[in-house]
């Protein structure tokens, strides 16, 4: 009876058009450390660091870092879970892409008045997930300077509120 399973279980493979690949190769299995020297590349000159591994203990915060133009530098991979998007789609593009008709002008002019003091800030705003679903999202914000004082970045802690 078994020999009678073996063959079908091996005439059932050979009809897979799959192939075997080492786990070692696969992305999920390598992300968390690109991931943490993607973000140390990032910060190697601010005046004051951040332990990333420590924050990502909390699975629901998400971490966004922008340049100087305000633009996404670095998303943590967890971002999908929150908003839909891939945290490759977000490279480049302002954080208002996650903004939309139903976002709170007051907020935002808040957190506009902040950036442009260079200051820290935490707000609770209506955002837009990839899909056009709303969700409260909780921002805690800080500015980056490197040792001079120069500002570098922005680094927001985000999750869902």
């Amino acid at each position: 009876m078994f020999k009678e399973y073996d063959k079908a279980w091996a005439k059932y493979q050979e009809r897979l058009a799959l192939l075997p690949i080492p786990i070692i190769s696969w992305e999920f299995y390598q992300l968390p450390r690109a991931e943490l020297k993607e973000f140390n590349e990032i910060q190697k000159y601010w005046s004051q660091k951040v332990d990333l591994a420590k924050v990502k203990k909390d699975k629901n915060l998400t971490v966004i870092v922008t340049d100087c133009e305000f633009k996404i530098v670095f998303a943590s991979s967890n971002i999908m879970q929150m908003n839909g998007y891939h945290y490759k789609e977000l490279t480049g593009n302002s954080p208002k892409m996650f903004q939309g008709n139903e976002t709170s002008l007051a907020t935002t002019m808040k957190i506009r008045r902040a950036i442009g003091k260079r200051e820290p800030f935490k707000a609770i705003l209506l955002n837009y997930k990839k899909n056009g679903e709303t969700y409260f999202c909780e921002i805690e914000a800080y500015p980056k300077f490197n040792a001079e004082g120069t500002f570098l970045n922005y680094i927001a802690f985000e999750k869902a509120a």
